[in-house]
């Protein structure tokens, strides 16, 4: 690139050939030239470009400024400026008004011909050059978007597939003993849920692991942040990766652990795990708003795909949960986790087996659910509902906090309660053949119900086809 002259050029001689370069420079070199006087008034303009032709065809006469938008006017004068001081420009770039409204880019630079004389610009259409930049920036937001919708889908994917596959303890902080357990956790240490309860947890791990898995223990109860290490179940050679999350209950600091199988992450991807289950995972906000869940969750809804039941309500979608959902989550808050527990839905007419645990993501505590659809095989014969296990279930959650004889006295009550909520419905409501089927006088059954705070609720003839009022 040749250098500018320290010295401003002298063209004075080819001042009066003026319209004629301009001509010549938008013919050879340039979509447009136009030949401007000293203060900036547009005395000639020659065009190369037809499409530049309706947009110029009333400027000889007006101000150069004045055919640019207004952020490019201080462009203008500075080539004017720089055009009448030094002789020649630097291409600057302007926007030019059009009729059509649609601003045109153009790319100036001036020369003056000599001193005093006439300037000539020369400016090129940038719209062609201002396309494929676009055309970029556009592919680079397209290329980004899709990468972060990428790794939404991909944490999405992770969250549900841990939600489903994870192996999960509670683990009392202080202790170091196993409070509660999922069924994954039973599965992946080949013990009970009895027999994990009140384990010390690191007995769960080879013995060449335990050392590990007591210092994760001991830093997260310290620090009071999550950490993860790997390693081996006990009996088995197969490696699991192993995170811990505090969090607090009643009081009481507990160790959130989650087990994986390595092996499994490796050669399972999460992804077609999550869409070809059978098992409904969903995860829900503290209130119950649906965050993310699976296909098989969807189908279970029968109320469209995962995008349109994200921020429903989830005991709206599924009928027949809203009276246990508070309990759910409340006790996985307090405990980490809870269930399984058997749950008739009502739309659709099926039977599962929920199970929710905590999750902690970031900012956001959600919780992620697990809705198993139970075969008519494992349904109780008896007619024991979702409530009645609720109820035990939390009975069983006090058990070391209150005495025995409190648990047995609750308990007994709430099966009282239970069956005789059964004997209502089979008698269709009518005391007498209620009394009949549970062998007891009226009179023995009229007080038990007054015993128990219950009162059957009326209907014709005395009734009670609504079953009970408190």
């Amino acid at each position: 690139m040749t250098d500018r002259p320290d010295k401003p050029i002298d063209l004075c001689e080819l001042a009066p050939l003026a319209p004629e370069l301009a001509l010549a420079l938008a013919t050879v070199s340039s979509d447009i030239a136009l030949v401007i006087s000293s203060d900036g008034v547009i005395q000639n303009v020659s065009v190369c470009d037809a499409k530049l032709t309706e947009a110029t065809s009333d400027w000889v006469g007006r101000h150069w400024s004045d055919t640019v938008t207004k952020e490019s006017r201080a462009k203008v004068d500075q080539l004017l400026e720089e055009a009448c001081t030094a002789g020649l420009t630097r291409r600057r770039e302007v926007s030019l008004l059009s009729h059509s409204g649609a601003d045109i880019p153009m790319a100036y630079s001036a020369i003056r011909l000599g001193q005093g004389g006439p300037l000539i610009a020369a400016g090129r259409d940038m719209r062609a050059i201002a396309a494929i930049q676009q055309h970029f920036i556009q592919s680079q937001q397209e290329m980004e978007q899709s990468y972060w919708a990428r790794r939404q889908a991909e944490s999405r994917y992770r969250l549900l597939f841990q939600v489903a596959t994870d192996g999960v303890l509670v683990v009392d902080a202080l202790t170091m003993q196993v409070v509660d357990a999922n069924q994954a956790a039973t599965c992946l240490f080949g013990l009970p849920l009895e027999s994990l309860v009140g384990l010390d947890a690191a007995q769960g791990f080879d013995p060449t692991s335990q050392p590990a898995f007591g210092e994760l223990l001991t830093s997260t109860r310290t620090t009071g942040l999550p950490a993860e290490i790997r390693a081996r179940v006990a009996g088995s050679a197969a490696l699991v990766a192993v995170s811990a999350t505090p969090f607090r209950a009643d009081n009481a600091l507990l160790l959130m652990v989650r087990v994986r199988p390595s092996d499994a992450l490796i050669q399972q991807d999460p992804a077609q795990f999550v869409e070809q289950t059978q098992d409904a995972v969903v995860i829900t906000d503290s209130s119950g708003g649906i965050l993310m869940c699976n296909p098989a969750f969807a189908r279970l809804c029968e109320g469209g795909g995962a995008v349109q039941l994200k921020g429903r309500q989830i005991d709206a979608v599924l009928t027949g949960l809203a009276p246990y959902l508070p309990q759910l989550i409340s006790e996985a808050q307090r405990r980490g986790l809870t269930g399984p527990l058997p749950v008739a839905l009502e739309s659709p007419a099926i039977s599962v087996e929920v199970v929710a645990t905590m999750l902690d993501e970031g900012d956001q505590a959600c919780i992620g659910l697990t809705l198993r659809t139970l075969r008519p095989s494992t349904l109780s014969t008896e007619g024991i509902d979702g409530e009645l296990a609720l109820e035990l279930s939390q009975l069983t959650a006090r058990l070391g906090e209150v005495k025995l004889t409190e648990l047995v006295l609750s308990a007994t009550q709430v099966i009282e309660r239970h069956f005789l909520k059964v004997a209502f419905e089979r008698a269709n409501g009518d005391s007498e053949r209620a009394a009949r089927v549970l062998g007891l006088p009226v009179s023995v059954l009229e007080r038990q119900l007054i015993e128990l705070g219950l009162q059957p609720a009326q209907g014709a003839g005395g009734a009670a086809p609504s079953g009970f009022l408190n």
